[in-house]
């Protein structure tokens, strides 16, 4: 895989909240991790966590290098994926209802890159008002839902926003929705999520 690792260190003492943890999910030791940090922060010229005995902060330099290293390594993560071939066995599903103006606008190119990226997967891109959405989510039958609101009891969030030049609000925004249950287990989803967030 492609990767800085000293950023990916950085960026997972960042979500865990702690070096102990970090040291843990990386499957190295906190003095290598301390040294990854300490390395980073030399190089900034300033310290990008404040450290206490019960939680570890990002300062305001950390929070900016965090922004990005999420970036970079969501593009490593996508980088690799058109670089490795995939395998037969990774052939997946995935469908997405969506609101009608969402699929055509937003989520057609994103789907169309996605398939381009992980050629193993197929989607189907399904236009379908709110209401059927949140039934399909809610019966197994969508992965993802995008609707013009959150559907109540999913894992929602906006994912794609319409503005009108010199307007002071987005002349139209859509949620992701996801069943709370699949948030944090189903590859499919976090790869064509991961491609959404990579895309231009």
């Amino acid at each position: 895989m492609i990767c800085d690792y000293r950023l990916k260190v950085f960026f997972t003492v960042a979500v865990k909240g702690s070096f102990t943890a970090a040291a843990k999910e990386l499957g190295i030791t906190q003095p290598a991790v301390s040294n990854h940090i300490s390395e980073l922060e030399n190089a900034i010229g300033d310290a990008l966590f404040f450290r206490s005995r019960r939680e570890t902060v990002l300062t305001p330099k950390g929070r900016i290098l965090f922004d990005y290293a999420e970036k970079i390594l969501n593009l490593y993560r996508c980088a690799d994926r058109e670089l490795v071939p995939v395998r037969r066995d990774e052939r997946r599903q995935l469908t997405i209802a969506a609101n009608p103006e969402a699929a055509k606008f937003i989520l057609k190119p994103l789907a169309d890159n996605f398939c381009r990226i992980y050629p193993g997967t197929e989607i189907a891109l399904l236009e379908r008002a709110r209401e059927e959405s949140a039934i399909m989510l809610e019966d197994g039958e969508a992965d993802i839902a995008v609707t013009d609101a959150p559907i109540p009891n999913t894992d929602s969030t906006v994912f794609a926003t319409v503005s009108i030049a010199g307007a002071s609000r987005p002349a139209m925004t859509w949620y992701l929705n996801r069943k709370k249950s699949d948030s944090a287990d189903n590859p499919a989803v976090e790869d064509f999520l991961l491609c959404c967030r990579t895309f231009k």
